[in-house]
């Protein structure tokens, strides 16, 4: 792990240990980017990226999406209680800028846990009425979901962990790591 990283004061570097490297993760992106590429080939597409966390994956795989007409929008949605007991309030601080009536749209998450405001997105999207809606993820943790959202296409299936890098971050930290890594131990 970079010796440059920063951490929140509460939280050491040797508290995290690699879990995936960079190889494998361009080597999924590669795959979900080809997959999406022989579905939509010749088609228009609208990706919309979740930020802050899939500014990356969405990144990389938008350039890895071959024959395809890529337009790019973002939303920012926030939980208001982050437990899986909370009532999932979730408001919006950044909505579509693009008209997505009839167009294909695929939604761009880096992890889906709970997948509260994965399903509020879809909802939120489906009012404008596109023609398809499909949700890409790179990690999912299927065991932690509060609502029944699932993605279309999915990297991988990770264990219970808390994880940060490649987009993912521990208090706004660690978004720029090439790996991910995990908690070894609780704080």
């Amino acid at each position: 792990m970079s010796e440059f990283l920063k951490f929140p004061s509460n939280f050491v570097s040797d508290q995290f240990v690699e879990y995936i490297d960079e190889s494998e993760i361009q080597t999924v992106v590669e795959s979900l980017a080809h997959t999406i590429s022989q579905k939509y080939k010749g088609q228009e597409l609208v990706l919309v990226g979740l930020l802050k966390g899939s500014m990356i994956f969405m990144s990389d795989l938008a350039r890895q999406i071959k024959n395809v007409k890529v337009y790019i929008d973002f939303m920012k949605v926030e939980a208001v209680g982050r437990s899986k007991e909370s009532n999932g309030t979730i408001v919006i601080s950044k909505d579509l800028s693009s008209d997505v009536l009839n167009k294909n749209v695929l939604i761009v998450e880096e992890i889906i846990d709970t997948g509260r405001a994965l399903n509020f997105v879809k909802e939120r999207i489906a009012q404008a009425e596109p023609s398809n809606i499909e949700v890409i993820t790179l990690f999912d943790k299927p065991y932690k979901r509060a609502v029944p959202v699932k993605a279309d296409y999915i990297g991988k299936q990770i264990e219970d962990q808390f994880v940060i890098g490649y987009g993912l971050d521990l208090d706004q930290y660690g978004r720029n790591m090439s790996e991910i890594y995990y908690l070894k131990y609780p704080n």
